[in-house]
């Protein structure tokens, strides 16, 4: 049944040199191998650009909207309907830009904003600005919504079955703190990291789900086996999945607040608690937005999970690296 509401609500959605070279010969032995910076040195590098940030914007992870516990939200089938009735416009992604506006007429909140492309623009380029090309190719929809105030900020949703595309929603009224935005943006990345097509299975068969799972799985699919959600889930979140998934705390906001307060030096944010997915993309954001932690709980342990990871390692000084491009622009 879950699948079929899911393709009902993403079928509904818009998917919509020449050179030269001189021949040189040289005398000796040529070492074709070129020695890339340890990882060591890659973290101080973006320790660096992270320090320089905090000049120009203060701590990243302190907004004047609020604590962190919002920062984005991968949408879930109950929020589908909110989606669709706050949505204002809604672009296809071509060749890194914006293209085929289409605006909601039923949402009649926001008519005059619907026709500012300029606006809309500008929230896709901070996002360009701040996440690598190459890291961003699956992203052919972006959406502009509102809400209200510090509800939901932002969302990545798949436009396909096998999570080969995806949108971005971003709340135009929450993006007004920079800090709150840039966060909202990291996190949402976040999902789009762990959730793509090489990190999760789609053709999940959930009639015989009980019998034959052997990784972290969820209504996006079924993770591979070194995917970083199974390796986040089989870490931090395996002990206790079965007792979250009973006491209902996805969904019951008194059971998300009771598990917290039970599991708090688990978390670094009480809104983590409301999905092993949206605490990986809490710690991801921590872990671009902070330095290394020392390892003293299981929250610390979670931020510097994504150490173990060259790769992950040098997409944070990059990401660093284009925020405080982003962040001199203001």
């Amino acid at each position: 049944m879950q699948r079929i509401l899911f393709w009902i609500f993403t079928s509904s959605l818009l998917f919509l040199g020449y050179f030269s070279y001189d021949v040189i010969t040289m005398q000796g032995p040529i070492n074709d191998a070129i020695e890339k910076p340890s990882s060591e040195v890659i973290i101080e590098e973006g320790d660096a650009y992270l320090n320089e940030i905090k000049e120009l914007i203060g701590d990243p992870l302190d907004f004047t909207s609020g604590a962190p516990t919002k920062a984005g939200s991968n949408i879930e089938q109950n929020q589908s309907a909110l989606i669709q009735k706050s949505t204002i416009v809604t672009y296809q992604v071509t060749n890194d830009a914006l293209s085929n506006g289409i605006i909601n007429t039923a949402n009649t909140n926001q008519t005059k904003y619907a026709r500012n492309t300029i606006a809309h623009n500008q929230l896709w380029d901070t996002f360009r600005t701040i996440i690598p090309k190459d890291l961003r190719t699956n992203i052919y929809s972006f959406s502009v919504f509102s809400d209200g105030a510090n509800n939901l900020l932002g969302y990545v949703e798949p436009l396909d079955y096998n999570g080969d595309t995806w949108q971005l929603g971003v709340d135009f009224v929450d993006s007004t703190d920079e800090k709150n935005f840039y966060y909202t943006l990291i996190h949402e990345y976040g999902h789009l990291l762990t959730l793509n097509n090489k990190q999760m299975v789609s053709n999940y068969d959930w009639k015989t789900s009980s019998q034959k799972e052997t990784t972290y799985s969820s209504f996006y699919g079924e993770s591979t086996p070194d995917s970083y959600m199974n390796l986040y889930y089989e870490e931090f979140w395996i002990d206790y999945y079965k007792e979250w998934q009973h006491l209902n705390v996805q969904s019951d906001s008194e059971a998300q607040q009771a598990f917290y307060l039970e599991h708090a030096d688990d978390f670094l944010t009480s809104y983590a608690v409301t999905h092993p997915e949206e605490d990986i993309a809490e710690s991801w954001s921590f872990f671009i937005l902070s330095p290394k932690q020392s390892n003293d709980t299981i929250a610390q342990k979670k931020q510097n999970f994504f150490y173990q990871f060259p790769e992950l390692v040098e997409t944070r000084t990059e990401i660093l690296k284009n925020l405080l491009t982003e962040a001199k622009k203001d």
